[in-house]
C-alpha cells in the first residue's frame, strides 16, 4: 500500500462531499439570494439548474481530461477552477454574474468527481 493511501483517500472524499454539498447548500440561500440580486422567482432555478446542467453535462468530458493530463493535474485544476469561481459567485453584482459562476462551479465538480470516485475504487 502506498504510504499516503490515507491522505489521497481523505482527499477524494472530501473533494466528493463539495460536490454534494454544493448542488444542496445553495437551497438554503435561494431566498436571500432572491432578495439580494433581484431574481425574478422563475430565473431563480437557474441558480441551481446552471450547475447541475454543466457538471452533468461535462462529467464524462473531465474524467476523460484527467486521464489525458494525470490526475494530481485534474484534481488541482479543478479545486482551482472551484476556487475562483466561488469567489466570482460571492462578489456576484447581478444575476448573470452569479450564474456563470454557478456554471464555473459545475464545470470544475465535473472535474473532481470522477477523480474522486477513481481513487476511492
Amino acid at each position: 500500500m502506498p504510504r499516503h493511501a490515507g491522505l489521497v483517500l481523505a482527499t477524494a472524499c472530501v473533494a466528493q462531499v463539495m460536490v454534494v454539498l454544493d448542488v444542496s447548500v445553495v437551497n438554503v440561500a435561494l431566498p436571500s439570494i432572491s432578495a439580494d440580486l433581484g431574481f425574478s422567482p422563475g430565473s431563480l432555478s437557474w441558480v441551481v439548474n446552471a450547475y447541475t446542467l454543466v457538471f452533468g453535462g461535462l462529467l464524462l468530458l473531465g474524467g476523460r481530461l484527467a486521464d489525458f493530463v494525470g490526475h494530481r493535474a485534474a484534481m488541482f485544476l479543478g479545486l482551482v477552477v472551484f476556487g475562483v469561481t466561488s469567489v466570482v459567485g460571492g462578489l456576484a453584482q447581478t444575476p448573470g454574474q452569479l450564474i456563470a459562476a454557478r456554471a464555473g462551479q459545475g464545470l470544475a465538480g465535473a472535474l473532481r468527481a470522477p477523480l474522486s470516485l477513481a481513487v476511492i475504487w
